[in-house]
């Protein structure tokens, strides 16, 4: 048996980590400056940024060396442009997600002519990494059903939560449109993936100008991107494990890069809201970046002239 290894790198200062950066070729010109923004920021987070101007050897592999003229200032102008991204990503996911979890429940609600739906066992299939019991266990942790009254926990109930379990004594959970407020997109994605009525799911997908397939996709694809973004996980240059399926008209990319991730966002937020200038404001930050480093997204100069993004 081979010897464990083990990692033994010490911790450096502030100043040896500039002089590390200088010894790889990168320009510092305020000293200062770049001390702050690693206070602020990290090392190990903002040489992330620099992978894309990096040399390699014939073989693809780093050699320990940024190219020629590429400065401290250079990876944090695209970290920060990554953090516009990521801000903006979310405030249209935040959109959908409200839509989607509003359709849900909306639609089904009617259809079934029951504000407690969600209860009924039978309009579920069940999976490895899903139950109707685990749902309902969820929307009690959700809920803090089983806080008691006056402690701390019950006091951290959402408003309309404690009105429901103040006045109601059943059903034991609240009414959907109650429980769409607390349950997070990754909970509805599973539900509407676990629609065990057809039609169900085509009733939904159709609110969205969708297939059913590729919205059980779409919505995984989404709540993916959003723990990310959520998290502040570094997109620039980035390739994505999780492939949103394609839809028929997406210009999808065979690379897994952000572009893919864009299209199906904007295609969503296109029919929930034909007016936003959303895209308008990703334009405007991803043009920040010059062409090549454009591609560490997966987009292509003059990517907005595509017939996809007009229509």
């Amino acid at each position: 048996m081979s010897d464990p290894r083990t990692f033994n790198k010490p911790p450096y200062s502030y100043e040896q980590l500039l002089n590390k950066l200088t010894d790889r070729g990168l320009s510092i010109a305020d000293r200062e400056s770049a001390t702050v923004h690693l206070r602020n920021i990290g090392y190990f987070r903002l040489i992330g940024y620099g992978l894309a101007y990096e040399q390699y050897c014939e073989h693809g592999n780093r050699i320990g060396q940024y190219k020629q003229d590429t400065s401290f200032d250079d990876l944090v102008d695209v970290y920060i442009t990554d953090r516009k991204i990521r801000s903006l990503l979310l405030g249209a996911i935040e959109r959908i997600e409200i839509a989607v979890r509003n359709i849900i429940n909306h639609d089904l609600a009617c259809k079934y002519n029951n504000a407690h739906w969600y209860m009924d066992s039978a309009l579920f299939k069940e999976s490895d990494d899903f139950s109707h019991a685990g749902l309902l266990n969820e929307i009690k942790r959700h809920t803090l059903k089983n806080a008691e009254a006056g402690s701390d926990k019950e006091g951290k109930r959402e408003v309309f939560i404690h009105h429901y379990y103040n006045h109601y004594d059943q059903p034991d959970y609240p009414p959907c449109w109650m429980v769409a407020e607390i349950l997070p997109l990754g909970s509805w994605s599973k539900v509407y993936e676990h629609l065990s009525v057809s039609k169900d799911r085509k009733i939904i997908s159709r609110q969205l100008d969708l297939a059913p397939a590729t919205m059980q996709s779409w919505l995984h694809s989404i709540t993916y991107l959003r723990n990310m973004c959520a998290h502040h996980s570094r997109l620039f240059g980035r390739k994505f494990v999780i492939r949103p399926n394609k839809a028929k008209g997406t210009p999808f990319l065979d690379e897994n890069r952000l572009f893919n991730f864009v299209c199906i966002v904007f295609r969503i937020l296109k029919t929930i809201s034909p007016d936003s200038n959303w895209l308008d404001r990703f334009h405007d930050e991803l043009d920040a970046l010059d062409a090549e480093l454009m591609t560490q997204y997966g987009f292509k100069e003059n990517w907005l002239e595509d017939s996809f993004w007009l229509e």
